[in-house]
């Protein structure tokens, strides 16, 4: 069997199919998530909320546009790295920021396709985050928050339960993952306004986060992948109610390694990206995330359990590993807001934010 947990190499998957190898993957469907135009294209066939935006080409061209405008989202198709979602505030704060932009892109600044968004008034971004197989989703998923950069909060919920303005995605969105054969993880971003939901961003891969803590919330994750990579769909076999994880950073040079020694207590907690292992120690060289070095995830029955959980690991990081665990708070606020909006993660209770910083 062959994995490939990211976008790309869709010609290279097609072709091991055509060998008669089981290939977990995309098989082409990423497509959705790295052609943005195709995207918003594919909303509207499928008779979803589509915000309103231009389409700018070039970055010169992008600064002209935006010179009188206030409060847009700024997104761009296949080049992620090179430009992250910007949100626009106006001409006096962001300026500089395009002219980083431009020093960073050099000549190939005015290459690049711009879509700029209108702003959707809303605090609840939410989320699945699951697997599809020729188009069938499983009855159990991931449903979480995200704070960029920062943290994640999930349940483990069936797709029934789900409120239908997160799980229309799943709905809507089956016929079109089908038709590439899709084999493979997919996550969605909905912003929920009123009754409306806008699908602001598909994930056609193994997305991060929330797959460092779905390896740890799914004891049959092998068996997915092998039986799904073979064309059939399986539930996850939940170890826990509620996952959460956050970023890790570690105070280094942005040129040097990082060298740490993992106790083997918390090991299986700790997710490291960019990195290898010598001689027992995780080593990860520089690279372009200078800081950020991985994950750290922790799940529970409750979501106090996870939270106290990730507290105790985050005790036995190395000297100089960080993580912000605190950032947990803004999400369990933003869990609330969506309750409030009828949007339920669970039967249990939702923590309050200050529980915590206070424990």
């Amino acid at each position: 069997m062959f994995v490939f947990p990211d976008v790309g190499f869709g010609g290279l998957q097609r072709e091991l199919i055509s060998q008669g190898f089981p290939v977990w993957g995309h098989h082409g469907g990423d497509v959705i998530e790295t052609n943005r135009g195709l995207f918003l294209k594919t909303l509207e066939d499928v008779g979803m909320q589509v915000p309103g935006y231009k389409v700018i080409q070039g970055l010169t061209a992008l600064r002209e546009h935006l010179r009188d405008l206030e409060d847009k989202w700024i997104k761009i198709s296949k080049w992620r790295g090179d430009w992250e979602t910007l949100h626009w505030r106006d001409w006096s704060h962001d300026e500089s920021t395009l002219d980083c932009y431009a020093y960073q892109l050099g000549p190939a600044k005015d290459l690049i396709k711009f879509y700029v968004f209108d702003s959707i008034e809303t605090d609840i971004e939410d989320g699945i985050d699951t697997y599809c197989i020729d188009g069938e989703f499983p009855s159990v998923v991931m449903h979480g928050c995200e704070m960029k950069d920062k943290g994640y909060v999930c349940s483990v919920q069936e797709l029934s339960d789900i409120d239908k303005r997160v799980s229309i995605v799943n709905e809507r969105f089956s016929p079109i993952l089908k038709q590439y054969g899709y084999r493979g993880f997919f996550s969605s971003e909905v912003r929920i306004k009123d009754d409306l939901s806008y699908f602001i961003d598909p994930t056609c891969r193994s997305a991060s986060p929330p797959s460092q803590v779905m390896v740890e919330l799914f004891e049959n994750i092998g068996e997915i992948i092998w039986r799904g990579a073979n064309g059939e769909c399986i539930d996850p076999l939940p170890t826990a109610q509620f996952g959460v994880q956050v970023l890790m950073s570690i105070d280094r040079d942005k040129n040097e390694w990082a060298v740490m020694d993992i106790p083997d207590s918390i090991r299986q907690w700790v997710k490291c990206g960019f990195s290898c292992e010598i001689n027992g120690r995780v080593c990860i060289p520089p690279h372009q995330c200078e800081n950020m070095i991985g994950w750290l995830v922790a799940t529970g029955d409750t979501i106090d359990e996870a939270i106290k959980n990730l507290k105790d690991y985050a005790e036995e990081l190395p000297e100089g590993v960080d993580c912000d665990v605190y950032s947990i708070a803004h999400i369990m606020k933003e869990m609330q807001t969506a309750k409030e909006e009828g949007i339920d993660f669970s039967d249990h209770k939702i923590p309050d934010p200050s529980s915590v910083i206070d424990s």
